[in-house]
């Protein structure tokens, strides 16, 4: 029988979480779920836990390091079902999710997105979207991961959407960007059952170094892929509003990290960006979720000040 799901799961040394992973995908209402688990070369004891669940997944074991991006692209080429959903080896998830994410699938509805909780040593907060959005490339309306969604294995195929396995972070908005052109409407569960672990040591907010400014590069490349068709006006604000939220929440971590010259080449280079590819980016960036303008997001010269001030107070 063919799987209702296919769930792809890259897993790199991720010991300590990969168990309560697992446990939480097999345990799945709707049943007929489809668990592929790509063990990227792991250094840890993180195959030999794996191995315990042989029987009940479809394991695939990298000869060396690829990235999440590369491994899933081959979970992608191993997978049978009708949809296909990603969770993170450190994350876990609520037993009913896909079935309620299933419901909602339809031949006019390609794209199915939930709540999550953001997990924390000190407990947990959700993230709810709103749910009165239908049109599927409103991508600026629910979270830029792909670990929260339900997508139609047969668009993918269709249309070739692979992940950019060359980067490290961003591939995530990359593959649902491409997605979403294909799709048509959308639903949005406001209920969160997806459980999202920040505190990880795979999470993008501990992990800060010279491949952050890859993400501009994510960012071009998803650009030039709407460009190039010919509706590309309809996209425009939503890629602009999509862009300035990676800007934006990364300058806001700009505290928590020291080096400096890294953030100021972040923050030319995403400048840069916006100026070749957005003629009305300025408004969008300044007023980014905010409650009072900040006119200095995109000037160069006091994102520097902001740079020195965020340091002096650490």
């Amino acid at each position: 029988m063919k799987p209702i799901v296919s769930v792809i799961i890259p897993a790199y040394n991720a010991s300590k979480t990969i168990d309560k992973c697992l446990d939480s995908v097999l345990s799945q209402t709707i049943g007929n779920v489809e668990v592929i688990v790509i063990n990227d070369n792991s250094t840890d004891d993180t195959l030999e836990k794996i191995n315990k669940y042989k029987n009940k997944i479809v394991l695939i074991n990298n000869k060396k390091n690829l990235g999440p991006a590369a491994s899933r692209n081959k979970g992608l080429d191993k997978a049978t079902g009708t949809y296909i959903g990603f969770v993170d080896s450190d994350d876990y998830i609520n037993p009913r999710m896909y079935e309620e994410m299933v419901k909602y699938m339809s031949d006019d509805v390609d794209l199915v997105c939930c709540g999550r909780f953001n997990v924390t040593k000190s407990g947990m907060s959700p993230v709810i979207h709103n749910a009165n959005e239908t049109e599927a490339y409103k991508l600026s309306v629910t979270s830029n991961y792909i670990t929260d969604k339900l997508f139609k294995s047969k668009i993918i195929k269709d249309n070739k959407i692979k992940f950019p396995g060359l980067y490290k972070y961003g591939e995530d908005f990359y593959f649902q960007a491409l997605y979403r052109y294909y799709a048509n409407q959308m639903r949005i569960i406001p209920e969160p059952y997806y459980y999202y672990l920040t505190d990880s040591e795979g999470s993008i907010t501990n992990n800060y170094d010279e491949n952050i400014i890859k993400i501009i590069d994510v960012l071009q490349e998803v650009v030039d892929f709407y460009k190039s068709k010919s509706d590309y006006i309809k996209f425009e604000k939503e890629l602009t509003i999509a862009c300035a939220g990676f800007y934006v929440r990364r300058t806001r971590e700009f505290k928590y990290y020291d080096d400096m010259d890294l953030q100021k080449r972040f923050v030319r280079k995403f400048l840069d960006f916006f100026k070749k590819n957005f003629k009305h980016y300025i408004h969008k960036v300044n007023g980014f979720k905010t409650k009072f303008y900040r006119p200095y997001r995109c000037s160069y010269l006091l994102m520097l000040l902001y740079i020195k001030i965020v340091h002096n107070f650490k």
